[in-house]
């Protein structure tokens, strides 16, 4: 073929499909010596090829999801610390504990991922017709808000004289959020091992030296070269179909 096909995890498994296509028309002639690049051969390299791709694509859907379930669990956050720090203001409780209240909620806030605004420095970029592209949360960021947070709720559940009316304010309510929050992240870590775990195996299949789909396919290639000839018409129809391996 003349036109080069593109190169990629999807690309080679379709390349591969695309060859499957051709090498039927060859009839008796296509006769490799090794099994795997026979007909069936690569027919079956195929199949758990596309299996390979449809399982991360699966798995980047549930983690994608995760993500975003956990990333709504922050929404209003930083607004939801400071409505409880003021709550605590107007208790009436000491300087010190005030003190200590304020330096948790320091560390709340002060882990956020490098270059994430605030709302309000969100809104006023918005105001000058800027569009800010936010940076996402790492893991790393979220257990130390997941770690300070619990922090702050059993600082506030030991001040007798915190008792906000607002459900979301008390101690309980913090709590919900809390769990809620933890239980987010627990998924989404799961969601992200798994979707890990399906890219090691979809590597394994595609890129093992000598055995994987584009080393076999590399090959097949190779052999019609060998059993045709370089300018025949047959290896023509195939010397453009490309197999790459991540650099």
């Amino acid at each position: 073929m003349k036109t080069t096909i593109g190169s990629g995890n999807e690309q080679n498994v379709t390349n591969l499909g695309l060859m499957l296509t051709i090498f039927p028309t060859y009839g008796e002639a296509y006769n490799p010596p090794r099994l795997a690049l026979t007909i069936p051969g690569l027919t079956d390299l195929l199949q758990k090829g596309k299996l390979e791709i449809d399982a991360v694509n699966a798995a980047e859907i549930v983690s994608q999801n995760a993500v975003s379930a956990r990333t709504v669990e922050f929404e209003d956050f930083d607004k939801l610390i400071t409505r409880t720090i003021n709550s605590l203001r107007i208790a009436g409780v000491s300087a010190q504990t005030l003190t200590q209240a304020e330096a948790i909620v320091r560390d709340l806030r002060g882990k956020r991922a490098s270059g994430l605004l605030s709302d309000e420095e969100l809104a006023a970029e918005k105001a000058k017709g800027n569009t800010i592209t936010q940076v996402k949360v790492h893991n790393s960021t979220i257990d130390s808000k997941i770690e300070n947070l619990a922090k702050y709720v059993l600082f506030l559940a030991a001040v007798p004289d915190y008792k906000p009316n607002e459900a979301e304010l008390k101690v309980e309510g913090l709590q919900a959020k809390l769990d809620a929050i933890k239980a987010k992240n627990a998924d989404a870590k799961t969601a992200e091992a798994a979707l890990d775990a399906a890219r090691i195996s979809r590597n394994g299949l595609l890129y093992t030296n000598n055995t994987g789909l584009v080393d076999t396919a590399l090959a097949a290639k190779l052999y019609v070269k060998s059993a045709f000839g370089a300018t025949s018409p047959q290896y023509k129809q195939i010397s453009g179909i490309e197999f790459t391996k991540p650099r």
